[in-house]
């Protein structure tokens, strides 16, 4: 199992998952048809779908596109009304924990995740030949969900520093309305490397992908 990251943060998200047999599986679509394709260097034919974590539009505008090009979709049913696709054939509804969904190589397991939006999910992702485990989470202020799996890649949101966001409400550089909304609907670092080392099982761990990591409210 190999990652690649495209596009990460608030302008847009795309990331893909490629299975060793060469198959590959979409998280998030959040970015311009165009810039999509571009990433894709224009060829679809390996994509298994696309997995999108929830109805903003910097994680799923391309949806529309992907479904008219014959790409299966597979979110919640409140995203996928959002974003039109309720009654599409390529539209797959996929719930918070009440089935593992297979697509080609994969294996999917959603989870209900902590964000500003209805039917939000993480994903747990298994790529069944070589029985390797991905964790995936963005857009959540927390992860209430501890999984007793050796995950190989580890994907979290890693948004903020609470105490930068306190000094530019402070000197007026990010307004107290939006501030909140970060300290309600996005992961603090803290929260990240508290969730890292308490509560996944780091022994198999090779690659750590810090997402969504803000350009003004964090020490990167």
């Amino acid at each position: 199992m190999r990652v690649k990251q495209f596009h990460s943060g608030s302008s847009g998200n795309l990331y893909v998952v490629e299975a060793q047999s060469g198959g590959r599986l979409l998280i998030e679509c959040g970015v311009r048809w165009a810039k999509l394709q571009e990433a894709l260097d224009y060829d679809l034919s390996s994509i298994a779908g696309c997995l999108i974590s929830h109805s903003h539009r910097d994680h799923c505008c391309s949806a529309p596109d992907l479904a008219k090009s014959g790409i299966d979709v597979y979110a919640s049913p409140e995203t996928l009304e959002s974003v039109g696709l309720a009654d599409h054939r390529r539209a797959n509804l996929v719930m918070d924990k009440t089935l593992i969904t297979r697509i080609n190589g994969f294996q999917v397991l959603c989870f209900a995740t902590s964000h500003d939006c209805e039917g939000s999910l993480g994903f747990v992702i298994r790529e069944i030949e070589t029985n390797e485990y991905l964790l995936f989470v963005t857009d959540s202020s927390h992860i209430t969900q501890k999984f007793n799996i050796a995950f190989s890649i580890i994907m979290l949101e890693c948004s903020y520093d609470k105490d930068i966001l306190q000094e530019r409400v402070d000197t007026g550089d990010i307004n107290e309305s939006l501030a909140k909304r970060l300290l309600t609907s996005h992961m603090e670092w803290r929260n990240t490397l508290r969730y890292l080392l308490d509560f996944c099982d780091l022994s198999h761990c090779r690659e750590v992908h810090l997402l969504h990591l803000s350009g003004d409210n964090l020490d990167k």
